[in-house]
């Protein structure tokens, strides 16, 4: 396995990111809150002003499936990835995964069973102050707001519902 950090989309909030999710059958909304400067590598210089943190929203694409909970920030040495640089407040993609492998293991038993559809998908992995989040899908979109939370979760839902139509 190879843990590769995914660095200059996003700063996540080191505070209190309050990650939200949202999915249906096929995709999946991370939504978290991150600090409006410019990336930063050390956390204890981000500043948590209420007028400089934005939104950031990930639309995972065709997910498959995904974690959430524990490890947060000071707990994380003892997560497997840690061996393989795995830190808090961090975007990563995870190649050769073993979780994927369990998936398609699993998958093997469906009649159709097909190996091939497994070649696109990634494990994505999101570490936050007191979580950590982790999902396999195709691909990510990301977007950016000023809103808070509850109203891109509103936005988010009428757009699936539109979408269901």
């Amino acid at each position: 396995m190879k843990l590769t950090e995914i660095t200059g989309l996003l700063n996540i909030d080191v505070g209190a990111p309050t990650p939200t999710i949202i999915s249906n059958d096929s995709n999946l909304y991370l939504m978290f809150y991150s600090n409006a400067d410019s990336i930063v590598n050390d956390p204890s210089q981000a500043s948590s002003s209420v007028n400089n943190r934005r939104i950031y929203v990930l639309k995972f694409n065709l997910f498959f499936n995904y974690k959430f909970g524990m490890p947060g920030n000071e707990i994380i040495i003892g997560h497997p990835y840690s061996e393989l640089g795995l830190q808090p407040y961090s975007f990563y993609q995870l190649e050769e995964s073993d979780w994927i492998k369990d998936l398609m293991k699993i998958d093997s038993f469906h009649p159709y069973y097909n190996k091939e559809k497994w070649i696109d998908f990634k494990h994505y992995i999101l570490t936050f102050h007191d979580n950590m989040f982790e999902c396999i899908a195709k691909d990510f979109e990301i977007s950016e707001g000023t809103t808070s939370i509850y109203e891109q979760a509103s936005t988010i839902i009428n757009e699936i519902n539109a979408d269901m139509r």
